[in-house]
């Protein structure tokens, strides 16, 4: 069998690459226009396009891949591996999300649903800046694009006769991307939206704490062998010698931090709303920044030195962390030049460029990106305490010092522990997330009810 790459798809997938850029940068560009004196009509004919280029280019490559199976083309790879001459409809559609590349493809088709029905449907959620969740939906749709989206999907092949699977493989092959296509890409659709939602009534703050249960049940119980053929039921440091069984898996489990992040953000909105920043604050923001570095280093070397070596741990950290780090400081600098008007504008720029920085390093490097998720969470959850622990101000009690210092002791001792024990990585980042969702809570309620304007 002959494969060769299928240069129309390729094509467009650069295109569509593009089109994620130009949407990243809308804003500045119609600003730019505005200031030449362009309409507000103009300007808006320019957005709608733009946000609907990468899904018009997609929508393209998508139609293809249905007429493909729906009418058996058996010059597409796809088709000749799962379907015979004579298939029916039912197995043509069950094919559609067959193997991990099909189950791929229908999951950054829900992706794509999900985030254009809420679009049509903006006026039901309060949203604090649609341009924002632009700049999310790019940053997504971009890791999709490099990571998720199979090359072998649209590969064609030249002088050979399919060599359809058993029915019942295409079956069960099928129910296992339906599933993970719509869990998955249903929680990753509504993520953009998700981390500029507004906060500020009961249901929507119950909204986001049931968008991080989901997401995190996701990452344990979700059927993520629907998407890594040779993954393991446990992933566990032994398989990080092997980058392409687990490189889709740990694209998927690090984009579902989508799901935990805007209640992270909500709890530091909240925070720096009722208490403002005392004395000490650059003090407690240089401790929360490098105790936050040093997690990730730690947490990553203690789970994986018995495995690896301590000089290949710290060549790749060098490599993973460049872009985290770059990015985080990044982060770091922007309020510092009047774009973020909260009591700790710095933390929280530190949280947008740890979570930025950790998504785009998978793509770079997909080997630690599993073990930088445990130092992640510590590093998110120091960036919420130790300012309150460090700052003085007659709004911090001697009361929320103690239940602060406490939460983040037990997080501490609870995340060497299950590191140094347990070698699952999904149940470790499944028990953190929820216990640190859970102390959270804990701390959110201490603070004081009256916001302070």
């Amino acid at each position: 069998m002959e494969v060769v790459a299928s240069s129309f798809a390729n094509v467009f997938v650069s295109l569509s690459l593009l089109s994620c850029v130009l949407l990243l940068i809308s804003s500045s560009f119609r600003n730019f226009l505005s200031g030449k004196g362009w309409t507000t009509r103009k300007l808006l004919i320019i957005q709608i396009f733009l946000r609907a280029l990468p899904i018009f280019l997609f929508l393209i490559l998508f139609i293809r891949y249905l007429h493909s199976h729906l009418f058996l083309n058996f010059s597409h790879l796809h088709v000749a591996l799962h379907l015979e001459h004579d298939s029916s409809i039912r197995d043509r559609i069950f094919s559609l999300f067959s193997g991990s590349d099909g189950a791929s493809i229908m999951l950054m088709t829900v992706v794509l649903i999900v985030h254009v029905t809420l679009h049509l449907y903006h006026d039901k959620l309060p949203i604090k800046n649609k341009d924002m969740i632009d700049r999310w939906f790019s940053l997504l749709w971009i890791i999709c694009l490099t990571g998720i989206l199979p090359e072998q999907t649209f590969s064609l092949i030249e002088n050979s006769e399919p060599v359809p699977v058993d029915n019942s493989i295409l079956s069960s092959s099928f129910k296992g991307g339906l599933i993970a296509s719509l869990g998955y890409g249903t929680i990753l659709g509504f993520a953009p939206h998700a981390m500029e939602l507004k906060s500020d009534s009961k249901h929507l703050r119950n909204l986001l704490r049931f968008l991080a249960i989901y997401g995190i049940c996701l990452i344990f119980f979700g059927p993520i062998e629907a998407l890594t053929p040779v993954a393991s039921g446990e992933w566990n440091a032994e398989l990080f010698s092997e980058p392409n069984v687990i490189r889709l898996g740990t694209i998927i489990i690090v984009l579902l931090l989508f799901s935990i992040m805007p209640l992270f953000l909500y709890y530091g909105e909240n925070l720096d709303s009722t208490i403002p920043a005392g004395k000490n604050r650059s003090l407690g923001l240089g401790i929360a920044i490098l105790t936050g570095l040093f997690s990730l280093v730690f947490f990553t070397s203690i789970f994986l030195y018995p495995f690896w070596s301590l000089v290949g741990i710290f060549y790749e950290l060098i490599v993973e962390l460049f872009p985290v780090l770059l990015l985080s400081l990044a982060f770091c600098l922007l309020p510092t030049l009047g774009l973020d008007e909260r009591a700790r504008p710095e933390l929280h720029g530190w949280r947008y460029g740890l979570f930025t920085g950790l998504i785009i390093g998978s793509i770079n490097s997909s080997l630690l990106s599993l073990s930088l998720i445990n130092g992640f969470l510590l590093g998110l959850f120091l960036s919420l305490t130790i300012p309150i622990l460090i700052e003085k101000s007659p709004l911090i009690s001697l009361k929320i010092k103690i239940y602060f210092a406490a939460t983040l002791f037990m997080f501490i001792l609870l995340s060497v522990s299950l590191i140094i024990i347990l070698i699952n990585t999904k149940f470790v980042i499944f028990v953190l997330s929820i216990v640190s969702i859970l102390l959270m809570e804990l701390n959110n309620s201490q603070l004081p009810k009256r916001k302070i304007s």
